[in-house]
C-alpha cells in the first residue's frame, strides 16, 4: 500500500474527515471489551510499553552521524529552526528489512500505532523488540512517524529509525499527545528536531533523536485530526501484598 503525504495534504479536508495507560473516555462507538481487559488510549499505551506494506513515497528524515538531522538520500540538513507538525494518527511501528545486493528492495512490515501499540512481533523470527537479535535476522524494528512542514504545508517528509532512542522519542510524544487537557480541537504536535548524545558501554558516542514540543497545529491545514478509538489491553492482576517474616497480616483488630 502506497500513500504519498505530500499529495494527500493537497487533497479536500474530505479525505480527512472520512509514562501509565490513561483510561479512554466511551464513545458512541466504543467497541466491546472483552473480559479481564481495559480500555485505554492508544498512544498512551504506546508510550506505556515502549509509538503492513510501504507506506511512504517521499523523503525519510534521520540522524546522520555525521551531519544531525538529514533528509532524503542526499542527506540534506534539516536546520534547527525548521518547525514540523506531526501526523501522530499516521504514526507507525513495525520493521523494515534492509537491501543487500542492487537487485533487492526494502520491504517494510508495519501497523498503525493508534490501531496496535504493541510492536507486532518479527516477521522473520517472531521476537519482540527487546528480545531481537540485530546480529541474526535480516529485520530490524522501526518507526515511522509523518512530519509536514509548517511553512510549507505541501513539503511533507517521514521520520524513520530503527534503534532504541527512535521508539522513545516518539513514545514520549505519544505520551505528551494522550494527555488529558484542554481540548485541542483535532489538533497535532508542532515540533522541532533536536538530538541528545550520551557515551556507550562500547566507549563510543550515541545520538538520540529529539521532539521538542513547541506548539498545536493541523497536519492538513483547518482539517482536525480523527479521534483515536480506545483499544482494549489485558488489566494487570493486583500485585500480592509483601509478608514480612515473624509479622502476621491478620486483618481483624485484637479488641
Amino acid at each position: 500500500m502506497q500513500d504519498n503525504y505530500g499529495d494527500e495534504t493537497k487533497r479536500a479536508a474530505a479525505a480527512e474527515t472520512g509514562g501509565a495507560d490513561v483510561p479512554a473516555v466511551a464513545k458512541a462507538d466504543t467497541p466491546t471489551v472483552p473480559p479481564g481487559h481495559k480500555l485505554v488510549d492508544p498512544f498512551a499505551h504506546y508510550a506505556a510499553i515502549e509509538g503492513g506494506d510501504a507506506f511512504f513515497n517521499g523523503d525519510y528524515a534521520r540522524i546522520d552521524p555525521e551531519h544531525g538531522w538529514v533528509r532524503g538520500r542526499e542527506k540534506k540538513p534539516i536546520g534547527a529552526t525548521e518547525a514540523f507538525v506531526a501526523k501522530m494518527h499516521e504514526a507507525r511501528h513495525g520493521h523494515i528489512k534492509f537491501a543487500k545486493s542492487d537487485g533487492e528492495s526494502v520491504e517494510h512490515r508495519t501497523a498503525l500505532i493508534m490501531d496496535r501499540p504493541e510492536l507486532p512481533p518479527c516477521p522473520a523470527c517472531g521476537n519482540i523488540a527487546n528480545e531481537h537479535d540485530d546480529k541474526r535476522c535480516d529485520w530490524r524494528p522501526g518507526v515511522y512517524l509523518p512530519l509536514r512542514s509548517v511553512t510549507d504545508p505541501s513539503d511533507v517528509l517521514c521520520f524513520t529509525g530503527n534503534g532504541l532512542g527512535a521508539r522513545r522519542a516518539v513514545a514520549q510524544l505519544c505520551r505528551i499527545y494522550a494527555r488529558e487537557g484542554p481540548d485541542r480541537q483535532g489538533k497535532s504536535p508542532t515540533i522541532l528536531l533536536e538530538t541528545r548524545s550520551f557515551k556507550n558501554n562500547a566507549g563510543g558516542t550515541t545520538t538520540w533523536p529529539v521532539f521538542k514540543l513547541i506548539g498545536w497545529d493541523y497536519f492538513t491545514p483547518g482539517v482536525p485530526a480523527p479521534q483515536p478509538r480506545p483499544v482494549a489491553v489485558p488489566i494487570a492482576p493486583p500485585s500480592p501484598r509483601p509478608r514480612k517474616r515473624g509479622v502476621d497480616h491478620d486483618d481483624d483488630i485484637p479488641f
